[in-house]
């Protein structure tokens, strides 16, 4: 009768080296980022200027989503999809950066897609889109936009170029 060792179960068990590959990519990550983070604080870099730097980087991921999402549409159109998103960081519902929610799984078709990859840099009129409604939201209810239809979250407010906006 051959007897079966407990460490020869673990090691079939294909789940647990997808556990262990995940946990050990992530162990070098956290440390490649506390490299990063040290690396910069010996070269001079404060840590108001890397949340500067973070917060200008989200500012270019907003913008590059905006030119993905609404490149062919009116100043109007962008700045509504700008809203979109700036309004889900304020709102509870919604995680509280606009990288998490571009990031969300399904809501931002350009992200998953590879739409937002394709561009090399947004347009003018888009950075202005952008800045004109971090200065001041022009439609603070809109949280919805789909290109195919009234969306079956929120309510049906507009459609503006290719896109139809809902309110909460």
């Amino acid at each position: 009768m051959e007897r079966s060792c407990g460490m020869r179960k673990m090691k079939d068990n294909k789940w647990f080296w997808i556990t262990a590959g995940c946990l050990v990519s992530w162990a070098i990550i956290f440390l490649w980022v506390q490299w990063v983070i040290t690396s910069r604080a010996e070269a001079g870099v404060s840590a108001r200027e890397l949340e500067e730097e973070a917060y200008y980087d989200s500012l270019e991921l907003l913008a590059v989503c905006v030119e993905a999402e609404a490149g062919n549409q009116s100043l109007d159109g962008k700045r509504m999809v700008a809203d979109v998103i700036l309004n889900r960081v304020d709102h509870t519902d919604w995680p509280d950066t606009i990288e998490e929610v571009i990031t969300q799984p399904r809501e931002f078709s350009s992200y998953w897609d590879g739409g937002m990859d394709r561009v090399w840099e947004p347009s003018e009129e888009t950075f202005r889109a952008v800045q004109m409604e971090l200065k001041a939201r022009s439609w603070p209810e809109l949280y919805y936009f789909t290109d195919d239809g009234w969306s079956r979250y929120g309510t049906p407010w507009k459609k503006v170029g290719d896109h139809y906006f809902s309110t909460r």
